[in-house]
């Protein structure tokens, strides 16, 4: 019978050659790590380019009509039937928030009949502030749940040059149902905690 004989020194790698696979394994590893912050890095320029896009629009319908959309107490005679007339007093009811996206849209301001949603996930929609005398663009989760992190909100507000989560532009709170300094304590963005527990608010106007 014929038998095959082990040899007694089998090839392996050698320490230069370990060392080569060591360094395009860190290599590989480091680029995956780099296109993931930079996917991060474009989902929230995209949110502050969609925030950007819908209060011009606003802007130029205000600027057009000399009312609000969503508010506007002539919509019907500019775009017809199919769509409904608001109060007129400058602040988004609940009953306006749905018209305030077709309004737009009827104008040409927007492509979207309805509220888009944003790549940082959730959806955007807008608020009336009587108090305030304000209207406001909302970024959550349905019902006004929480959507980003607290890391997530202070990378945003960064990304738009801003710090401060109470002041700017672009103010961070709470969302629906999320315990109080869960996402902002003492005027700062409360980093131990990492569940989405913040949405974001833009004065309109």
């Amino acid at each position: 019978m014929n038998y095959k004989t082990i040899p007694k020194h089998l090839s392996g790698f050698s320490l230069i050659e370990l060392a080569l696979v060591l360094i395009v394994i860190g290599i590989l590893t480091g680029a995956i790590f780099k296109g993931q912050d930079i996917l991060e890095a474009a989902k929230y320029r995209a949110v502050l380019n969609e925030i950007e896009r819908i209060r011009t629009a606003v802007s130029l319908y205000h600027d057009t009509f000399g009312q609000w959309p969503g508010n506007d107490s002539e919509a019907k005679m500019r775009f017809g039937n199919s769509v409904e007339n608001g109060q007129g007093n400058g602040i988004l009811s609940a009953g306006e928030k749905t018209q305030f996206w077709i309004h737009l849209a009827k104008a040409a301001h927007l492509p979207e009949l309805t509220a888009p949603s944003s790549k940082l996930g959730g959806q955007f929609s807008v608020e009336g502030d009587l108090a305030l005398r304000k209207n406001f663009l909302v970024l959550s989760q349905p019902e006004k749940a929480g959507l980003l992190t607290p890391k997530q909100a202070a990378t945003l507000k960064a990304k738009a040059g801003e710090k401060d989560p109470l002041g700017g532009q672009i103010l961070i709170t709470e969302g629906s149902g999320a315990a109080n300094g869960s996402c902002i304590r003492e005027g700062v963005f409360n980093f131990t905690v990492n569940t989405p527990n913040c949405i974001l608010r833009v004065e309109l106007n």
